[in-house]
């Protein structure tokens, strides 16, 4: 008798949360826990790496808001990319990559809905297209390398990473792991959903990767509520939210902690 209702208290409870608050901006918490963050880390020489970058959202932000901190956006869409170069090319304080990012040098398909091309859920995991958004995919060829080979070649100092890549972030990461252990990378902003499924990847895979951090769900306008200690059936909801991890060395700003 009371599904539905019990089904409407559960989604209103996930909002609450940080889960599903896809917009505005201020809602799902990205852009405002970022701001918080950027005064602390602006400086020359500090760079912030957008991985999937699509038509550069996130990146316009952070320049809008900073002085001094560099970019490095990675896209391996070339229609996204053009997008993208369009907009942030002439920019003296960005890099733009055009490849793919993994824990490997090689080469993958990457999906994308066939009617529209250069969408946000490009993805090196099929069944984001298929499976997920119930769309057709088609494919292409992309080239993949590990970042720290980026990092190391262009002698960054990463003070910020934010992963948004449809299912494939756990993958990245993996091939950040120099970058992020040698440079103590202090903040990353890891976008979780339901690509996660498809890519059999759990919260808790990125947790114990980053033993080092403290994972944070975050919530609407940008405030943290911490996921440690770890229960499975709270944490591991598939559906989108943004989680930070902040490494367990740095004081965090006072605005944010609320529900620590």
């Amino acid at each position: 008798r009371f599904v539905s209702f019990n089904k409407f208290l559960l989604a209103l409870g996930h909002r609450g949360l940080g889960i599903r608050n896809f917009r505005p901006p201020e809602l799902s918490g990205e852009i405002p826990f970022t701001k918080t963050l950027l005064p602390s880390i602006d400086s020359l020489g500090n760079t912030v790496l957008d991985v999937g970058g699509h038509e550069g959202a996130f990146t316009c932000e952070v320049l809008k808001n900073t002085r001094y901190l560099s970019m490095v956006v990675i896209e391996p869409h070339p229609r996204s990319f053009e997008k993208l170069s369009a907009k942030l090319a002439n920019n003296k304080r960005v890099i733009l990559v055009n490849i793919g990012a993994g824990d490997m040098h090689t080469t993958l398909e990457l999906y994308d809905h066939s009617d529209r091309e250069g969408s946000s859920h490009a993805s090196f995991v099929k069944g984001v297209i298929e499976g997920v958004h119930k769309g057709v995919s088609s494919k292409m060829e992309s080239k993949v390398r590990r970042l720290d080979e980026v990092v190391s070649e262009k002698k960054l100092r990463v003070v910020f990473i934010k992963i948004d890549v449809e299912g494939y972030e756990l993958s990245v990461l993996k091939g950040l792991e120099n970058t992020i252990r040698i440079q103590n990378v202090p903040y990353l902003l890891i976008e979780f959903n339901e690509m996660n499924v498809y890519s059999r990847t759990f919260l808790k895979d990125f947790m114990d990767f980053l033993s080092e951090y403290d994972p944070f769900r975050i919530l609407p306008h940008g405030q943290l509520l911490s996921l440690r200690p770890y229960r499975a059936y709270w944490v591991e909801a598939f559906a989108y939210q943004n989680i930070a991890f902040i490494r367990k060395d740095i004081a965090l700003p006072e605005e944010l902690t609320k529900f620590v």
